[in-house]
C-alpha cells in the first residue's frame, strides 16, 4: 500500500464528492494516514478518521429534499438564520464525540476565528467542536464559540 496524506476543501453539498474520492483513492491501493478539511471536508474527514464513512454515505445518499427541510431550524435573530441543532445533532451520530488524538489516524480541522481574523488548526479535542466549528458560516449558522 501507498501512504497518502488527504486534505479536503469546503464546498456545501458539493462536498459529497469527496466521498468518492477517498473511495477511489482506497480502490487504488492508497493508505490514507493523515485526513485534513475546512467546512464540509472537515465532516467527510471527520467521518473517515472515526471509521463511519460507509454509515455516513448511506444517510447522505438517500436524503431527499423533504429530509434536508427536517434537518433545518430556523433561527430568529442576528447570529445565524439557522441554529443548527437538528442537523449537527445527525452530524454527532457520525462522528460521536471521540477526541481526535484518539483516532487511528492524523485528523485536523481548519476553522475561522471570525473575531479575531484568523484560522484555528484543531489537531486535539473533540472532533464533534472541531467540525462543528469548521462548518460554522456566519449568518447562516449559529456561530460556535472555543477555547482556541
Amino acid at each position: 500500500m501507498k501512504n497518502v496524506a488527504l486534505v479536503l476543501s469546503g464546498g456545501g453539498a458539493r462536498g459529497i464528492a469527496h466521498i468518492g474520492v477517498i473511495e477511489e483513492l482506497e480502490k487504488q491501493g492508497f493508505e490514507i494516514k493523515s485526513i485534513s478539511g475546512t467546512s464540509m471536508g472537515a465532516l467527510v474527514g471527520g467521518v473517515y478518521a472515526v471509521g463511519k464513512m460507509q454509515e455516513y454515505k448511506n444517510w447522505i445518499y438517500t436524503l431527499d429534499k423533504f429530509d434536508v427541510f427536517k434537518l433545518v431550524d430556523f433561527n430568529v435573530g442576528i447570529q445565524g438564520l439557522i441554529k443548527g441543532d437538528r442537523v449537527f445533532n445527525k452530524m454527532k451520530e457520525f462522528i460521536s464525540d471521540r477526541n481526535i488524538e484518539d483516532l487511528e489516524i492524523f485528523y485536523t480541522a481548519v476553522a475561522a476565528d471570525i473575531i479575531n481574523n484568523k484560522e484555528v488548526v484543531f489537531t486535539e479535542g473533540s472532533v464533534y467542536n472541531a467540525v462543528r466549528a469548521s462548518v460554522a458560516i456566519p449568518t447562516v449558522f449559529t456561530p460556535v464559540k472555543t477555547d482556541e
